[in-house]
Parts: C-alpha cells; structure tokens; sequence
C-alpha cells in the first residue's frame, strides 16, 4: 500500500472535524486567557486604588507598584493566553480526547490515523486488509459524531462570568466614585500629583521647627488639625523609628480644652530618629516623615580652678583646684580664675553663680599662638562676695556656640564658701580666787586663735552696780598673726569698787576681716566672775587656808615619823643577821609612807605660794608677810623635795639586797636621812604656826583699827553737826531771839 493509499484511510470529512475540533479548542482556551487578563485588570485598578488611596504615595512609588501590577498582567496573560495557546494538538491527541468523550470508537480511530501517519505499515506487523477495515469502521462510526462536544464550555461560562462580574463591580464603582476613580488614573496612569481627597487634615510642627535639638534638650511635637478638616479626630498616633528599639508606635490625645490639638514632648532626646504622624484618614506624614537631627551643645571638657584668698588673709600663692575634685572650697572674698577648654568653638561664654552672670570668659591664646588657636580654651575670674557666712552655690557655664546654639544643661559645678569665723577666745585667771579685795590686780591669760588674723584684742569689765561696761585693751605682739597667748594685769582699784559687788570679766578679738564682706569678726570668752570682799575678810580666809595646810602638813609629819620607825624596826631584825619577809616588808614600807609625805610636801609648797601669790595680787599683806611665806615656808618645802626623792629611792633599791650587814647598813643611813628630814619639818612646822598667829593677829589689829576709824569719823561728823547748829536762829529759845 503507498503512502497516498494510507493517508486515504481516514476521510476527509473525519479530517475536517478534527481540524474544527482543534480550532475549537484554540478558540476556547484564548476566550479563558482573555477573561482572566480581564479579571487581573480589574484587581491591578483596585489593589493600586487600595494602596495609593490609603498610603498616599508618592510619585515613584506609584510608578513601582504599577510596574510590578503591570508585570503580574503580563504573567496572566502568558501563562493563560500564550502558554496554552502554544501547546501543540496533533491529530492523534485530537483523536484521543475524542474517543474519550465517545467510547465507542473503540480505539478505531486513533488506529487509522496512525495507520495513515506511519511510514512502513507493514512493519507494523498488520495486514493491509486489516488495516483498510479497521479505517472503514472508523470512518464509519465518526462521521456522524458532534466532535464539538469534546469541548468543555462551562469553564469559558464561568471564567467570563467573573470577568463580567468584575467589569460591572468596577463600573458600579466608576458610577458610585467616579471621582476617586479618575484621581486613580491621573495618579496611577499619568502618574500626576492629583492629591486624593479626604475628611482630615493635619499639619505637624515641632520646637524647634526645623526638629534639630541639642543632645539632652526637650522635642516639643504639636499636631493640628486644619480648619478645612470635617472630622477632627479624637487621637492622633505618633509612629518613631529608633535605631536602639527599632518601630514605636504611641497614641496621643488631644489636649483638654484644645480639640483638635496633639502635644507630644520627647524629654532629654538621647538620639537621632524618624518619625510621622497619622489621624483620622490622613497619612499624608508618613510619605514624608520628619528628622530628629541631633546636635552636640556646646560644653566643657576640662575645668581648673585657680582660687586665690583675699589680701587680708595673707596667703599670696593661689591654690590649683583641678575640676573633677567634687565641692570646691572657697573662703570668703577669694578671688576664682577658671580656665576651661570647649568641644567646640563658641560665640560666647560665661560664668553663672546660682544662675546669675558673673564673669564673661575671653579667649586664651597661648603664647606665639594665633587667635584661631584659642577658640576652645576660655579664661575666666571673679571675686566672690556676700555675706560672712556659709552657703553653697552652683558654678555653671553659658555657653553659646557658633551656630547660635546654647547650652541649656550641662555640668554644674558646687563652690563651698567658707565664712571667716571669729576669734575664738580663752580667758583665764591666774593665781587668785573669786572673791577678790578692792583693790585687787587681777592676773589674766587671753589665748586666742583665728582663721586668718588678730586685729585687736581687750577686756571687758561689767559691774552689778552699774549698767557701764570698762574696756581695757591688751596689747597683742607685733609678730601676732593667727594665734597669741597675752597676759593682761587688770587693775581694779581704779573702779573704786565696794565689796558685795560682783564684776563679770570677758575678753574680746576683732580679726581683719574687711568690712565688705561684714567684718570685723568678733569673739568673746566666757564669763569669769569676782566677788568683792573686804580685805580683812579675805584675809582672814588665807589665814584659815594657811591653818589648812598646817594641820594636812601635821600629818604629813606624822607619816614621815611612821616611815622614821618602820626603818628603825627594819634595823633591829636585820642587825639578828636576818634577812626574812617581814623586814623587808618594813622597808617597802617605809618607803611608800616616804613618797606619801614627798607628795604632801610638794602640795603645801605649791598651795602657800599659791597663797602668797593672791596675797600679793589682791595687795593683802606686807611685802614682809609674804617673803615670809615665800622664804621662811615654800622655799624650805621645796628644798626638803630633794632628800624626800633620795630617801624614796633608797627605799626601792633595797630590794635586790640579800646581805642583812649591807641591808642594816643602808636602812642605818635611811634613817638617820628620815629623822634630819623629820626634824627640818618640825622647824618648817613652827614657822608655819607663828606665821600664822602674827597674820591673825596683824589682821584683828587691822580690824580693830578699822572700827576705830570708823568710830572716830562717826564721832567727828556727829560733833560737826551739833556745832552747827548752835549758830542756827531757829534752835534759839524765844526770850533771847527777842
């Protein structure tokens, strides 16, 4: 059989309807391709409309979503027009897809046809006749087959029901927005600046206004609602970009009494960020969102402090303070020079003392330096004044950049100021008691210390009788500078004061501190308070205190006699050849009885001199009387302290003694040493007895002669007033007036 013969297998009609079949199917796949092009065209205008009418882009980004909507068209319409549409459809798979919708071809069909196609049917191992009947019942069977009902149509229907859906939704929505609809067009199509239409309108602005701030310094936002708004949202949502935290969103109420009014203050702006601003339908801000840009204040980076005392205070050399020691101290009136070195170069600067300029700060150009080479380092001074007393106070720096920038914080500085404090003042008495006589000298000791300096120095002496006060001035050494001791002999006899009245004794300093700051500064001692007393009673007194000592000195004599006979015990055992416990405890003894009278000695020495020194002081008694104590007592006293002391010693050194002939021989010579000294204070003893009688006795005459005085002067003005009458008319008897 030859080629033609087999291609005649198949009739040309069956031919046909495989052809129409095929072009049926190209026809049905390019309506689907086109509906969903339509679908997708419809979607590219709503999703566009949906984000530019809500986020409100801006020109390129509306001409990148449109290219990428564009671009998704184009996927649709190849991968359902172009892709389909390219498939190849031969006869054979013509063939196949309608044996599968008609079953009763029983495969013929698809036989005959690659029967025809095949280039060597005989290969095929089928006969000729085989082959021509199998075409025959073909042929036969499909001519009068609709192979147009292999088509499947419902997928077309549906596919353009959507299409048409989507066509009539987006022309409802041109009917019912129009508007809207053809802003989209010019925004998204002519891609012009058309902008959409919306109900609220909101204007953001900060303080400062260009949303620069100094590192550390508040960022007040302020929203408004315009007046052209209809709605005026109730809240308003702040969205900020960190690069620490990342995205933060916050909302922000309107303020009370201020609708239509958001306030949002970024306290202490750490760092850089963005933001934008969204309320009700407008969100315009957030196509141009706002640039917290952040600019260092200006600012010190190193301090030092050179304080330099007032003149008065006699410290020439100034005192470097670095500036990170923490509280500066500074003494009143001290003249402060500040050098300080900036992290950028200033307009100005200046110096601030509890808020309130004190210095303005001039470039420091170093030597052989330019001016340029000092705009960072500044030099600064002021004396600091106010009143004498301790107080505290803030040292900052205004400082204004070139830029015009100041810096509203920044270090504080604390500057202790020191007071000059007053004098403090001693004043002690020397050697007399409280009960003085009138004519008393009074021995005082004025110690006395400043912070800087002495000026002057004085006593004060007030009377009970009287409101007066006497000032007597004490001379202070010409060397005086902080501190002084000075004795001050205060004569009271002048005062001509009477005894039963009391003076009350201050002593008093002035410094030099200058009287612009407050001063002098002055200081008072306690009180020292006298009593005054008739010489003869307070002579009497030292009588009873000499008695005193006498009848305490009677028993040191006693005690001396005790250690006298303690030693003499010790003898007798040692001269047995015995050297036993109780011996020594003799000795021992003796000894400590020995340092006791050493000790009462001493204290009688030192209590008579003490007498004879208020004696002199209070100009009681002779110059005879008190040598006489002085001479005839104290000094004997003293004298005896020596072989007291030697005796003591003695004593101890027996002790590491063990040969009872060298022991009786040492105790021999510490007693005949305790009976000399025994005996001298028997001597002493009766000077102190007579002495005593003579005092008493000098001082009832002294008494006695006083009353007589007394009674004399009384007689003499009583006979001054009889005589002075006898010459009066009015004390004439009648008769001889006549």
């Amino acid at each position: 059989m030859t080629p033609g013969d087999r291609k005649e297998l198949v009739r040309a009609a069956v031919w046909g309807k495989l052809g129409a079949l095929r072009r049926a199917i190209s026809t049905r796949l390019l309506a689907e391709g086109l509906a969903w092009t339509v679908l997708t065209l419809v979607a590219l205008v709503f999703v566009t409309l949906a984000f530019d009418y809500f986020l409100r882009l801006e020109r390129p980004l509306r001409a990148t979503i449109m290219v990428l909507a564009l671009a998704g068209v184009v996927v649709v319409i190849w991968r359902q027009v172009v892709v389909p549409l390219r498939v190849p459809m031969s006869a054979a798979d013509l063939a196949l897809l309608v044996e599968r919708r008609f079953g009763e071809l029983g495969d013929r069909l698809i036989s005959a046809i690659q029967f025809s196609d095949s280039a060597d049917a005989e290969a095929l191992g089928v006969s000729v006749a085989m082959m021509a009947r199998t075409a025959a019942e073909a042929n036969a069977l499909a001519g009068p087959l609709p192979f147009g009902e292999v088509v499947e149509r419902r997928g077309i229907f549906r596919s353009w029901a959507l299409a048409g859906c989507a066509l009539g939704l987006l022309a409802g929505f041109a009917a019912w927005q129009g508007d809207i609809l053809g802003r989209w067009f010019y925004r998204n199509v002519l891609f012009a600046e058309t902008p959409w239409p919306q109900q609220t309108y909101l204007t953001v602005r900060g303080d400062p206004a260009d949303f620069t701030v100094l590192r550390g310094d508040d960022l007040t936002v302020i929203v408004e609602t315009a007046a052209r708004s209809a709605v005026v949202p109730d809240h308003v949502t702040l969205h900020a970009r960190y690069a620490a935290i990342g995205k933060t969103e916050e909302r922000i109420d309107a303020d009370a009494g201020h609708p239509g009014r958001f306030v949002k203050v970024f306290q202490a702006v750490p760092e850089e960020f963005e933001f934008y601003v969204t309320g009700g339908d407008d969100r315009r801000d957030a196509a141009h969102p706002h640039f917290v840009r952040l600019i260092d204040p200006p600012a010190v980076r190193k301090v030092r402090f050179s304080v330099r005392s007032p003149s008065y205070m006699k410290q020439p050399r100034a005192v470097e303070v670095p500036g990170g020691s923490g509280a500066l101290s500074v003494p009143i009136g001290a003249h402060v020079t500040v050098w300080a070195e900036s992290n950028k170069p200033l307009q100005s600067a200046g110096i601030l003392l509890d808020a309130q300029a004190v210095a303005t700060m001039r470039p420091q150009v170093r030597s052989g330096g330019s001016a340029g080479e000092g705009d960072r380092r500044y030099v600064g001074s002021f004396e600091l004044g106010g009143d004498n007393k301790p107080t505290t106070k803030i040292l900052r720096f205004a400082l204004t950049d070139r830029q015009g920038h100041a810096n509203r914080r920044g270090a504080k500085y604390l500057l202790r100021v020191q007071p000059d404090h007053r004098p403090a003042v001693d004043l002690r008495k020397m050697r007399i008691g409280t009960r003085i006589s009138p004519r008393a000298v009074l021995p005082l000791r004025l110690g006395i210390k400043d912070d800087y300096g002495l000026a002057s120095a004085e006593v004060l002496v007030a009377r009970s009788d009287t409101q007066d006060a006497n000032t007597q001035p004490v001379a202070l050494p010409p060397d005086t500078a902080r501190e002084a001791s000075v004795r001050k002999d205060l004569d009271i006899e002048p005062f001509g004061l009477k005894p039963g009245t009391t003076i009350h004794v201050t002593g008093r300093s002035k410094d030099t501190l200058p009287g612009s700051f407050g001063g002098p500064n002055v200081g008072d001692s306690s009180v020292l308070t006298f009593t005054i007393v008739r010489a003869e009673d307070l002579m009497a007194e030292f009588v009873r205190r000499q008695k005193e000592v006498r009848l305490e000195f009677v028993q040191a004599l006693a005690l001396q006699d005790n250690a006298r006979a303690r030693t003499t015990a010790a003898i007798g055992i040692f001269a047995g050849g015995t050297v036993d416990a109780e011996a020594r405890r003799l000795i021992a003894s003796s000894g400590g009885l020995q340092q006791s009278v050493g000790a009462e000695i001493a204290k009688a020495a030192d209590t008579l001199d003490e007498i004879a020194e208020e004696m002199k002081n209070n100009r009681i008694g002779t110059q005879t009387e008190r040598e006489q104590i002085r001479v005839g007592i104290v000094q004997p006293l003293r004298q005896l302290a020596e072989p007291v002391g030697k005796v003591a010693a003695s004593t101890r050194a027996t002790k590491a003694i063990d040969d009872a002939a060298e022991l009786q021989r040492r105790c021999a010579a510490i007693e005949q040493a305790q009976r000399d000294i025994l005996e001298q204070m028997n001597e002493i003893l009766q000077r102190m007895a007579k002495l005593e009688s003579k005092q008493e006795l000098a001082n009832k005459l002294r008494l006695i002669i006083g009353w007589s005085e007394k009674l004399l002067e009384s007689i003499h003005k009583k006979r001054e007033a009889e005589v002075g009458t006898v010459f009066d008319s009015a004390t004439q008897p009648a008769e001889k007036r006549d």
